[in-house]
């Protein structure tokens, strides 16, 4: 019997991977030295320009402070009329890269207190902490069969496994006792293709949520007019 196999996709099986040591970065250092807990949301696109967004939502008390991080390289000024390297010059101490998180890429978003204690009740209702993720269930959904005869009299199977290029979401959940990572793999694509995980439904509440809050329409959100990616895609996932 010959396979044609379509379209690879990364495997509908658990994420092993991620259970492997993570180095603790800035900001995890940071909010979990200075509040009690913390969710911090980022997504990502695999071979794109997206801009590196990161929305944070933390509480100390009886306050709950939100923030974000947002770099775009079409954010920064050009500076045309100079010279060449006098211009790189001006733009890497303006706006340098290897620097702190909490430099000119990262910003305080107000927000009334009595909003932010209805938007954190709001997120705990959807239990973020107890959230399942790729890494319980995997990345994919089940392959399509299509099983035919070709002119030969020989059985040919097609394995229709979707789309491998889309985004994948990232939540890491702070306390003081430690972290939880999460990682969803376009999940409201996969809702919608093989839908009944319902992890992967609470992380789009999740989302949700959060760009109301921020008062944003996408997770890769630009400060341009450039068109940003788009997480419902037009095509369909098994096409």
């Amino acid at each position: 019997m010959q396979i044609l196999h379509i379209l690879i996709l990364t495997l509908s099986l658990p994420l092993t991977t991620l259970a492997t040591k993570h180095r603790v970065d800035e900001f995890e250092e940071v909010f979990t030295r200075y509040a009690d807990s913390t969710l911090i949301f980022s997504g990502s696109v695999p071979f794109s320009a997206e801009p590196k967004n990161v929305f944070i939502v933390s509480k100390k008390g009886d306050t709950v402070s939100f923030f974000t991080y947002h770099y775009d390289h079409n954010d920064i000024p050009r500076y045309e009329a100079l010279p060449d390297s006098l211009g790189d010059f001006i733009r890497d101490k303006q706006f340098p890269r290897n620097v702190s998180k909490f430099g000119p890429f990262f910003s305080v978003h107000e927000m009334p207190l009595k909003d932010g204690l209805k938007i954190w009740r709001q997120l705990m209702e959807l239990n973020p902490w107890k959230m399942a993720d790729d890494n319980s269930y995997g990345s994919g959904c089940p392959p399509i069969k299509k099983v035919t005869t070709d002119e030969k009299g020989n059985t040919v199977t097609e394995e229709r496994l979707g789309q491998h290029d889309l985004h994948t979401y990232f939540f890491d959940l702070l306390t003081k006792n430690g972290t939880k990572r999460l990682r969803y793999y376009a999940p409201e694509v996969l809702e919608k293709a093989c839908p009944g995980k319902d992890g992967r439904k609470q992380a789009i509440k999740v989302k949700e949520l959060l760009l109301k809050a921020f008062g944003k329409k996408s997770v890769f959100w630009t400060n341009t007019d450039r068109r940003s990616y788009r997480e419902y895609p037009v095509v369909d996932y098994f096409k």
